[in-house]
Parts: structure tokens; sequence; C-alpha cells
């Protein structure tokens, strides 16, 4: 995706679903392989590359991770060829109509003995827990503040003729970006998503295994979610959102 004034490019947006991290718990702050990519192609170009974490929560390098300076690198590469041949396939159209549309949405609190809020205190204050307990215990509550001081989290979407730039909250799973794609068939919708906490799919809370569900601070929502995306989405019209009951 491009911005242009006239001829002249001003800034080049790309948008990719993964979890965008090849090195985990060493306590390094880092724009990893992403920004590897995105600088590598801004030096070339002499021109802005904004790079977007799309609906990564349960989406990694896998494979191609083994967490090795070297593999970083060949990641940096990979990303780096990908963005640039999106480049070469820009079709330039026209930006209106412009349309910012955004929905507030209040996600349920999660429920469980774990996430309540006097345990997650007693954590943070326990000196001799693992520091990784102790962090989530605060984000927990910083959470846990947020909802019952009342602020809700804000869903939004700009739209620019048949464009789509759908911005959801926390880490949510990449079904959740597939649906979105679903429900605007003719338009090309992008999406921003990588915060704090996992937004899981319902059928997730279920699933034995996995990580994502025990570091999600909210229940099931993904009817409400939904509801809320066609909503900025813009689509469909009116009545049924489509595929509600699937990914």
């Amino acid at each position: 995706m491009a911005f242009f004034d006239g001829e002249r490019p001003l800034a080049y947006l790309h948008f990719y679903a993964m979890h965008p991290q090849s090195y985990y718990g060493d306590g390094r702050v880092t724009y990893d392989v992403p920004g590897l990519a995105r600088q590598r192609l801004e030096e070339e170009s002499g021109v802005a590359q904004i790079y977007f974490s799309g609906c990564g929560g349960n989406i990694t390098m896998g494979k191609y991770n083994d967490g090795t300076p070297e593999a970083r690198g060949a990641l940096a590469d990979r990303l780096y060829d990908a963005m640039a041949r999106s480049l070469r396939s820009i079709r330039r159209q026209a930006a209106a109509p412009i349309v910012w549309k955004t929905s507030e949405v209040r996600l349920p609190l999660r429920s469980g003995k774990e996430f309540e809020e006097g345990e997650a205190r007693r954590l943070l204050a326990d000196a001799g827990a693992p520091s990784a307990s102790r962090m989530k215990a605060a984000m927990l509550l910083s959470w846990i503040e947020r909802v019952k001081a009342g602020r809700p989290v804000e869903i939004a979407c700009l739209r620019m003729g048949p464009l789509r730039i759908l911005s959801l909250p926390g880490e949510p799973f990449v079904e959740y970006q597939l649906w979105a794609q679903q429900q605007c068939p003719d338009q090309f919708v992008a999406t921003a998503a990588f915060g704090m906490c996992y937004v899981c799919t319902d059928q997730a809370y279920t699933d034995q295994g996995g990580y994502e569900q025990t570091f999600t601070f909210v229940d099931p929502c993904e009817s409400l979610l939904k509801r809320a995306m066609a909503e900025v989405l813009g689509a469909p019209a009116k009545g049924q959102v489509r595929g509600e009951n699937s990914p």
C-alpha cells in the first residue's frame, strides 16, 4: 500500500499477520525482523516505509526461526523480499471518499481464580515469584483497573475508496483478520493489531494445550468483537453478520 502526491511517493505501508519476534526473554528492546526489513527498503528507496503487524496472536515465524542470529537475518531477508515485491505490484486508485469510523467496545473481564484482582495483587507483591509471573500480574491489574474505570477499547477503520485499514486491540488471532476480509470481499482490507494480551477465538478457551488462552485477560468475546468490526468496516450494510459463527 502506498500514498502518492502526484507522481511522488510519500510513504509505503506494509501489513503482515505475524508475531514479530525472533528472540524471547533476553531483555532486549528491538524492532526485530520487521524493522530490519523496513530499514533496508527505506534506505534503498529513499521513501518512508511503515510496518504494521496484523492479527498474529496465534501466528509465529514457526519452522523458519530457531532463535539464532543467522535465522534472524534470513527471516529479515524473506520479509524484505516480500515487501519489495509488493511495491512492484501497486495499482494506483483515487483515495476517495474518505471515512473514519470508530466503535467503542467493553470487553468482559476474564473469569477464574488466577485472573482475580486479589490473586494478581498477591502475586505482584511476592518478591520470590518468577519475574514473568509478576509481570503478567501487573499487566492483568492494569487491565482490570481500566475496565473498572469504565474505559472501553476502541476499534477503528479508515475507509478510502475501496481500501479499508482496520485497527484492532490486543493481539487477536489471525481468524479475526480473515473474517474481516470475508466481510468486504470487494475491498482491500489491511489490519493493524498488536498490543497487550491475546484476543482469542471462542474455541480457543476449550482447546487442549496452547499458550495464548492462558495469557488473555478477557472472557470469550468473539461475537461482540465481530459486530464492532462489521460496523466500522461498513459491511454488511444491515442485518446478519456474515459468518458470525465461523472463523
